[in-house]
């Protein structure tokens, strides 16, 4: 018998087609890391639009680099956006990067999780190539919150095309409207339709 927590029991009662993919996935343990705020955001700028295996070798290799196991504000300091670049990103992510160490090291920011929706949204879509989708990819995996869907997710929405809840090419908003039924656990859901794309 598959050991499920309270939340998924809830969503595999409230969604028959989640319930399938649920029980090929297990148990999903939901871990936020709500310390190295930077680092994630980091991580979330660089998996923007290309594979979580590209991502993950990218992200590997700048902290190989700067012979962290974490990067931090300071590691950016004082480079420049093409020396950025040379890591292995675009020049709109090196961009980003340079901007995000910049806001930390200005506004000596320390905990963007004290901060309600409102101030985290103005504080992240200041930075340049800081979109909708990243802010709720850092609610997300740094803030640990339970109710986040984002339709912007490519994973989520062809993990939803291929387990038939919605048909492919459809309105994103039609996404976010069958993503109302996993409310209050939506975030839950989201894992468990991640696990299957990647």
């Amino acid at each position: 018998m598959l050991k499920f927590s309270k939340k998924e029991e809830y969503l595999r009662e409230k969604d028959e087609k989640l319930k399938k993919i649920m029980d090929i996935n297990g148990h999903i343990a939901f871990k936020p890391n709500k310390k190295n705020q930077f680092d994630t955001l980091i991580g979330i700028v660089i998996s923007q639009f290309i594979s979580t295996k590209a991502a993950d070798s990218i992200f590997k290799n700048m902290k190989k680099n700067f012979n962290s196991e974490y990067l931090n504000e300071k590691h950016f300091q004082n480079l420049s956006i093409i020396q950025i670049k040379k890591l292995g990103l675009s020049s709109n992510k090196a961009k980003t990067i340079k901007e995000l160490s910049n806001l930390y090291l200005s506004k000596n920011i320390k905990d963007l999780s004290n901060l309600n929706n409102k101030e985290l949204n103005q504080t992240l879509l200041s930075v340049f190539g800081i979109g909708p989708w990243s802010v709720s990819m850092f609610e997300i995996f740094c803030m640990g919150k339970l109710d986040i869907f984002t339709s912007k997710d490519a994973g989520l929405r062809l993990a939803m095309n291929n387990s038939g809840m919605i048909k492919s090419e459809s309105n994103w908003d039609l996404y976010d409207e069958y993503a109302k039924k996993w409310t209050p656990f939506k975030t839950i859901a989201s894992l468990h339709l991640w696990k299957t794309v990647d």
